[in-house]
């Protein structure tokens, strides 16, 4: 890239490990290699790269009033609403809502003392998941202190929502969050939703925040979501897959590294927390049963179920096929040649954004069943590189790990070599520097 096209970029994120912060952590490396000045600023640092840089608040005596303080709290002057009730702390809330981002009014960084760890004013800005760190009211002060682009990403639907992660049907991201919030238990706290929605609503008209979609869902819900419907374009990002790191390049071999036999067919299956119900593995136990009422003995032999978990569902001893547990892989290298060495992919969730181990299978050709949710959406196709079964159908998603599990071998190649080409073509590196070389003109 020619150097006077870099821009100055600013990525936002709580971490830079693991899950949502790792896919940030993935954008940064994506904005480096295309020439760009990168800075990633976070809470909580674990990598040791010199890019990342953490965020530390000063004490209430270093803060001067300097010429960029001055800049953000004339800002802050022009911000101030009508004064709105002030936001609990801790709310009672149902769990599965995962509502984390509870207060969208307060301000928690020094502007300036972030923007001299950066180092740069910045261009451009992308925003990860941000929780116990920042919130659109700490975007909106620091857009009015750079002008900078803001581009938030989801992770999953927080950006666009009152505080819930997740909205298991709810439709107040489309029409406004409002005191019926299902989250929220406490009928005098559900105001919270609106008090939130609101305030994040202002503040993305204000700075002219824009979205970028992770998966097939989240660009679905933005697109009929309030605060961004009236964005021309969404792009969709799938993922983000290092295709260098995640591969079919050793899948003729993959079995063996890990001693598995060429003549059993591995299902492969797993989350970090198997007891969360967004992964809906009683699904996944309806759809092994029903396989074991359809198999002959002689097939259900071949079977092999591969469990990757940090703790296994006490659900999964009832299961009749062979299983065999295997602690939660962290190094990718190693995670690559487990998914080639499976035959199969299923993910169970009902409630997701992603998961990431969809794209990744699939980068490593292997097959993916699922339920039509997260990024299953746009990269599993029926009858080319896996099947879709509609959300907690247990029997259709039986039916698409038998299909799978009878193709001859000319028939899987086929899907395997399609798996990969989806992920090459939609959720790529490369993929993605198409997408942010037309956002960063």
């Amino acid at each position: 890239m020619d150097i006077k096209m870099s821009k100055k970029v600013l990525i936002l994120s709580t971490g830079d490990v693991n899950g949502a912060y790792e896919a940030m952590y993935k954008v940064a490396h994506i904005m480096k290699n295309m020439g760009h000045e990168v800075a990633m600023c976070v809470k909580h640092k674990t990598k040791n790269e010199e890019f990342i840089k953490a965020y530390s608040h000063p004490s209430p005596v270093a803060i001067q009033p300097g010429l960029l303080a001055k800049v953000v709290n004339k800002a802050k002057t022009k911000l101030s609403l009508t004064k709105p009730q002030e936001v609990k702390k801790t709310l009672s809330t149902d769990k599965k809502y995962s509502f984390f981002s509870k207060d969208e009014l307060s301000e928690n960084i020094h502007v300036e003392s972030l923007l001299k760890a950066v180092g740069f004013i910045p261009d451009f800005i992308f925003v990860g998941m941000t929780i116990d760190f920042l919130n659109t009211t700490d975007l909106l002060n620091i857009y009015n202190a750079t002008k900078a682009k803001i581009y938030n990403i989801t992770v999953d639907m927080n950006h666009f929502t009152g505080g819930c992660h997740f909205s298991w049907g709810c439709e107040g991201y489309i029409r406004g969050c409002d005191e019926t919030c299902p989250a929220i238990i406490k009928e005098d706290e559900k105001i919270i939703a609106k008090i939130n929605f609101d305030r994040k609503y202002s503040n993305a008209q204000k700075a002219n925040f824009q979205i970028i979609a992770g998966s097939g869902l989240t660009l679905e819900q933005a697109q009929k979501s309030k605060i961004y419907r009236e964005q021309e374009t969404i792009y969709n990002i799938n993922s983000l897959i290092d295709t260098q790191l995640l591969n079919d390049r050793n899948k003729s071999i993959a079995k063996r590294i890990f001693s598995l036999s060429d003549d059993r067919f591995y299902i492969l299956t797993g989350a970090q927390n198997m007891e969360d119900p967004r992964k809906g593995f009683v699904y996944l136990m309806e759809a092994l049963e029903i396989l074991d009422r359809e198999l002959p003995q002689e097939l259900k032999n071949k079977i092999v179920l591969l469990v990757v978990s940090n703790s296994v569902n006490e659900e999964f001893d009832r299961v009749t096929f062979t299983k065999q547990k295997i602690d939660y892989i962290k190094d990718y290298r190693l995670l690559a040649l487990l998914y080639q060495a499976a035959d199969l992919f299923v993910n169970s969730s009902i409630e997701d954004s992603g998961p990431m181990m969809v794209s990744e299978a699939l980068a490593c050709g292997t097959p993916v069943v699922g339920f039509d949710t997260g990024v299953l959406i746009n990269m599993v196709i029926d009858d080319y590189n896996g099947y879709k079964a509609p959300l907690k159908d247990s029997k259709k998603l039986a039916e698409g790990i038998k299909k799978i599990f009878e193709l001859n071998k000319d028939a899987y190649q086929t899907f395997s070599k399609n798996a990969v080409q989806q992920v090459e073509e939609f959720s790529s590196y490369e993929y993605a520097e198409e997408i942010f070389a037309n956002i960063l003109k």
